[in-house]
């Protein structure tokens, strides 16, 4: 069996990793919630953990975080480049 590569992620793509962690963060901090207070939505410590370190999530993961903290996709991208 061979073995898969992980995908190296460009520059460009890493910086908007970076800007969707640190705004995920910011909506967190600004309800004055930790990471453990999002588990009775289902969600994971690990999961907003994975979301804020800037690694690589899927989109379902976003939708799910988004939802927990109760911001749309137009909320939560308005003025993202």
């Amino acid at each position: 069996m061979e073995k898969t590569k992980k995908q190296k992620v460009i520059p460009l793509h890493q910086k908007r990793l970076q800007i969707i962690s640190s705004m995920l963060k910011e909506i967190r901090f600004s309800e004055g919630k930790n990471q453990d207070a999002y588990s009775e939505y289902g969600v994971s410590r690990r999961k907003i953990q994975r979301g804020e370190y800037g690694y690589n999530i899927s989109l379902l993961r976003l939708f799910t975080i988004l939802d927990c903290y109760g911001y749309s996709l137009d909320e939560f991208f308005d003025g993202m480049e």
